[in-house]
């Protein structure tokens, strides 16, 4: 019984770590599908920029809409939208070079 309560002193005693966070995994526009592959959706984003030689197009692949809006707003903040449009689902297959 004393063996127990010496080594819960010796315990108590040491000094606390804390546990490293893990790293997130890259973030992609890609999550599981229905069909086991891997879905993106591409969305076709038209209208004004502040710049000249910009493209008033950008194609964002995301899981859903909001995330890409996220991406062009963060990427592309001098973009006004005008129109969105769904252009396609993508899928990457397991096995594919982007796995």
């Amino acid at each position: 019984m004393e063996t127990s309560i010496a080594l819960h002193r010796d315990l108590s005693q040491m000094p606390r770590t804390r546990s490293r966070p893990t790293a997130d995994a890259p973030k992609t526009g890609f999550r599981p599908g229905r069909s086991g592959a891997c879905e993106a959706r591409l969305y076709q984003f038209t209208g004004h920029t502040h710049h000249d030689g910009e493209p008033p197009v950008k194609l964002v692949a995301a899981c859903n809409l909001h995330e890409a809006i996220t991406y062009l707003r963060k990427w592309h903040p001098d973009l006004d939208i005008l129109r969105i449009e769904f252009v396609a689902m993508i899928e990457n297959v397991s096995g594919s070079p982007l796995n």
